[in-house]
């Protein structure tokens, strides 16, 4: 059985140190780990260490770290997610499929079309669920980085910054070509639409900064859906999705 996983921020070499009370919490009364229990510690930054409890109670629990362990390889492939926010827990299903996946940024982009529940994301309310949901998902799946979730912004200001790397736009009204016919890169920005679909001036707006419109097949999927499915196609074409 492997050994339990827990994320504990600025992780530093210290011949003990206290785990963050939710982490204690969950191993406590979650998993009903004991004094000598040897658990994985990382810090969402690539660092990762074997651990052994020492003091385990109701009050805390103290840790000391043994020897680093050799962290599973990112992607090669830089891959940003940029979507509109989801309502309920789809937003939560994607965020947690896409770290499962590898990516490296999420960033929620209000469009005209986003539902009405998921807007409220815009002064910041969500964040912390979504990287509370990162977390987890990178604890559970093994990875030592978690993905950096930014704050959510509009359409807009999406299009206004620079990106170094492939700009692709998925859209789903007209057959597009398919992502394996445009130019491998290092770095990729996936945009994908709300479920209500891209306004046509958004989509003028879009193709004017340089995205590359692309497809998904024949069928029409679902926001969720087409936001996992591309991630995972050009995890597969360029990055290390076998």
């Amino acid at each position: 059985m492997s050994l339990p996983r827990f994320h504990v921020p600025h992780l530093e070499r210290a011949a003990s140190l206290e785990l963050p009370k939710h982490v204690a919490h969950h191993a406590l009364h979650v998993l009903r780990l004991e004094v000598g229990a040897h658990v994985r510690l990382f810090d969402g930054a690539g660092a990762e260490f074997e651990a052994r409890l020492e003091k385990v109670s109701r009050s805390g629990i103290t840790a000391r770290l043994l020897d680093p362990v050799p962290s599973r390889p990112e992607s090669p492939l830089r891959v940003t997610l940029a979507l509109s926010p989801l309502k309920g827990d789809l937003m939560d299903l994607v965020i947690q499929k896409a770290t499962e996946l590898g990516v490296s940024v999420i960033r929620p982009v209000v469009t005209r079309r986003t539902d009405a529940v998921a807007r409220p994301a815009l002064d910041g309310t969500r964040h912390d669920r979504w990287r509370r949901v990162a977390i987890s998902a990178a604890e559970q799946c093994g990875r030592a980085v978690i993905p950096e979730i930014r704050g959510a912004s509009t359409l807009d200001t999406l299009l206004s910054e620079a990106f170094d790397g492939l700009k692709a736009f998925f859209w789903e009204k007209e057959r597009q070509p398919p992502l394996r016919s445009l130019k491998p890169a290092s770095a990729c920005l996936i945009l994908v639409g709300p479920a209500g679909g891209w306004e046509d001036g958004e989509v003028a707006r879009i193709l004017a900064t340089g995205y590359q419109p692309v497809g998904l097949g024949p069928r029409i999927l679902r926001a969720e859906t087409a936001a996992i499915a591309a991630l995972a196609a050009v995890q597969a074409l360029w990055g290390d999705l076998a």
